[in-house]
């Protein structure tokens, strides 16, 4: 008599279970390991974007004023609120264009090419619908170029020395960081933590001139959206209170510049 060994359909239907247990179990993990994994690269891509912006413009900032020849034609000459093409607009973005003696060519004459801006641009080519951060040459070719994309917020204070003694002022022992929120001419002070500002009593005019450090807030956002997370953090980002409520994740960075040239 011939002796048929086989599987049995119980068995056979425990095996697969088995089976379908154990690949769900993997995909689960390999799922869960994928998606960390593009968060951290997301949050990794906007930490590199802020932070390689952040050290462009610090850079910039520490040469603003520089001048050898001692001419006054150099330092910081704008930091009105403004959407780049659209002018003035105190409801618009932080700006600030200021120059320094790049060419030294021993003359102390300010050339086209030494004025810089710096301030967010809505980069069609670079990512649509998200403001990037650029510097621009104003007065020579009128050339922008996108230093960072997907920062989302730019925030700029300063702290002056409005009688020249050397020394940062302040108000009850803590230095004043200033804006012009209106657009009007007139320092208005800064609540670091609130982003509200209230105009200085009694009312100081801006003077560019006498700005000795600036306070640089960047916002930044990841290139991706993460649906299973929504961001509804409120971020202060100088003067700008922003509440994303979206599913992008953010970072903030914010770095204080001593400007060496400007007499401080």
């Amino acid at each position: 008599m011939n002796n048929k060994c086989g599987f049995t359909l119980i068995e056979m239907l425990i095996a697969l279970v088995v089976t379908m247990v154990i690949m769900g179990g993997a995909y689960s993990v390999f799922n869960s390991q994928q998606r960390q994994t593009t968060i951290q690269t997301n949050v990794s891509d906007a930490q590199q974007n802020v932070r390689a912006a952040m050290d462009f413009l610090s850079r910039d900032l520490r040469m603003a004023g520089y001048d050898p020849n001692n001419s006054g034609n150099f330092g910081i000459s704008d930091i009105k609120f403004r959407d780049i093409d659209d002018g003035d607009d105190a409801a618009g973005n932080s700006f600030i264009r200021f120059a320094w003696d790049k060419i030294d060519d021993g003359t102390g004459t300010l050339d086209p090419a030494e004025t810089i801006d710096y301030g967010l641009v809505n980069g069609v080519t670079i990512t649509p619908g998200i403001t990037d951060i650029y510097f621009r040459l104003p007065n020579d070719t009128n050339q922008r170029d996108v230093l960072s994309a997907n920062i989302i917020a730019l925030g700029l204070a300063y702290a002056y020395d409005d009688n020249d003694d050397g020394e940062l002022d302040s108000a009850g022992g803590n230095i004043i960081w200033a804006v012009d929120a209106d657009n009007d001419d007139d320092w208005d002070s800064l609540n670091l933590t609130t982003g509200l500002t209230t105009e200085l009593v009694p009312t100081l005019i801006v003077n560019t001139g006498a700005i000795r450090a600036v306070r640089i807030w960047m916002l930044a956002q990841s290139q991706a959206p993460d649906p299973r997370y929504t961001d509804t953090k409120t971020y202060i980002v100088g003067s700008h209170v922003v509440t994303p409520n979206d599913h992008f994740r953010h970072r903030l960075l914010d770095r204080t510049v001593l400007c060496r040239n400007l007499g401080l």
